[in-house]
């Protein structure tokens, strides 16, 4: 555990790491700050901060209501279009589609964050990508309009890393399971308000320009709104940090000096690390688990239990409610247990959650309740798990890379699960029908990936505070 440092030790280091690491040019400094190390900010910079970071808060708040509403509602949306028989498989694609183009845009914007472009910049591109995708959603012609929306909406989602590599940059090891848990926890509140909103777009019924309004397209015209005010509260309020005269290029030069070959070695170097490899590897399967069973979820309540959209969002309202709790006790839990420690211990707990499911699925009845409550601690555990392992991987993963390598090493891991994403829809979609088996598959890799974090347990970074790894704003050099 670190110490506490005298307010002269803190002004020396803040200065001499201020003096030794040149700021990129236009490169967005969020000052997240050790709590020792605020009162060294002047008012005009602590406001920018608070600011700043409250518009990282709320696009974390809207991903997770875009995720919530747009989910419940999808697979009715899909069946105005495909017949019943393949409207399982295709639900599959619709959600595949948009962690693909994440994918492939978090690993370029996060390059493009490295090397020196504004994230405020990267950011307005991203929340366009979102407006175009959901008023797209809402226009719905036919099934390929709706595919291509959410195939533009995935775009969006590229800003994701490079807002988790800032915020790795402005914390200290000690302060950033703590802090990744408060962002990360925004989403879940987002997931807990969106079914709130699905249950009033279920009372429209309109038209709107020619256009129907109704429970299945109206969320995209919702978040298309919802976006569009983000990003005027982005240009308003979110604040890139001041730069060095002599550091200063344009963003042609940026771009001229730093090739796709450049990117691809950096990709290769972080990736011969076991230890970065264990937590891709962690990832994947925590995030293939959780999409799978949101895949399989609404068909499977549907047709078990006769739940319609209400119930379903309820469902997923209490699961935000739940994770919340599991967030905000992971912030105080996180200062007295190692995150490796917590980490295998969700692992654990996932393991059990999906033999739960192996072994009673089996004896369950189509349209009986009386597996209900086992059923409903099955997803309860899973969703316990889940906050866990985010936070935990994510915070594991920013210690074993370096700071300059932040941006593309966060666009790598969301890679990896944006890609956990693609399959778990696919993999759900296509045994919907063989439910046991696809559990069954699931508990195995889930308890390969247990044993692979046992294993490596004692190789994962400590927590170290040897430097003080936040960044004062520079002063204007004249």
């Amino acid at each position: 555990m670190a110490t506490n440092n005298p307010q002269s030790t803190l002004e020396k280091e803040a200065d001499a790491l201020q003096n030794s690491r040149p700021i990129r040019e236009n490169s967005p400094r969020i000052n997240q700050l050790s709590d020792g190390t605020t009162d060294l900010l002047t008012p005009g910079q602590q406001r920018e901060r608070i600011l700043t970071l409250f518009v990282i808060a709320l696009i974390s708040l809207l991903t997770g209501i875009d995720y919530a509403i747009i989910l419940p509602t999808a697979w009715n949306y899909v069946r105005q279009f495909i017949y019943h028989h393949y409207a399982g498989f295709t639900i599959g694609i619709l959600l595949s589609v948009f962690a693909l183009s994440g994918a492939i845009a978090g690993i370029i914007f996060g390059y493009l964050d490295d090397i020196g472009v504004s994230l405020k910049r990267l950011i307005l591109v991203g929340i366009t990508c979102l407006i175009i995708g959901n008023i797209f959603y809402f226009i719905g012609i036919n099934i390929y309009v709706v595919i291509l929306s959410r195939l533009i909406a995935g775009i969006g989602m590229g800003l994701v890393p490079p807002l988790l590599a800032e915020i790795s940059r402005r914390s200290t090891p000690e302060t950033r399971t703590q802090l990744f848990a408060k962002i990360l926890g925004c989403r879940q509140i987002g997931l807990f308000l969106g079914p709130c909103f699905t249950v009033l777009l279920k009372q429209f019924d309109f038209k709107l320009f020619g256009l129907p309004v109704t429970v299945q397209n109206a969320p995209g015209l919702l978040m298309a709104i919802l976006w569009f005010i983000v990003i005027l509260l982005t240009m308003c309020f979110f604040y890139d940090a001041p730069i060095r005269a002599h550091d200063a290029q344009s963003l042609s030069n940026i771009i001229r000096n730093n090739s796709c070959c450049q990117a691809c070695q950096q990709c290769g170097k972080l990736c011969k690390n076991p230890v970065i490899l264990v937590l891709l590897i962690t990832s994947f399967i925590a995030y293939f688990n959780q999409t799978a069973l949101e895949t399989a979820l609404t068909p499977f309540t549907n047709q078990q239990f006769n739940w319609g959209e209400i119930e379903i969002s309820f469902l997923f309202a209490v699961a935000g409610v739940e994770i919340v709790i599991v967030y905000i006790g992971l912030h105080y839990i996180s200062k007295k247990v190692h995150d490796q420690t917590i980490l295998a211990f969700a692992y654990v707990i996932l393991t059990f959650a999906c033999l739960i499911g192996v072994v009673i699925l089996p004896f369950s009845k189509v349209g009986s309740t009386k597996f209900l409550p086992i059923f409903l601690l099955f997803v309860a555990l899973d969703i316990f798990a889940l906050p866990l392992i985010a936070v935990t991987t994510t915070t594991l993963y920013t210690r074993e890379v370096n700071k300059e390598q932040q941006g593309i090493g966060q666009g790598i891991q969301r890679s990896v699960v944006n890609i956990a994403t693609i399959i778990g829809p696919l993999y759900a979609g296509a045994l919907l029908k063989t439910m046991w088996i696809m559990l069954v598959i699931m508990f195995g890799i889930i308890l390969i990936a247990t044993v692979l974090v046992l294993c490596t347990y004692r190789s994962f970074r400590s927590r170290t505070n040897d430097e003080l790894e936040t960044l004062i704003p520079s002063v204007d050099e004249n």
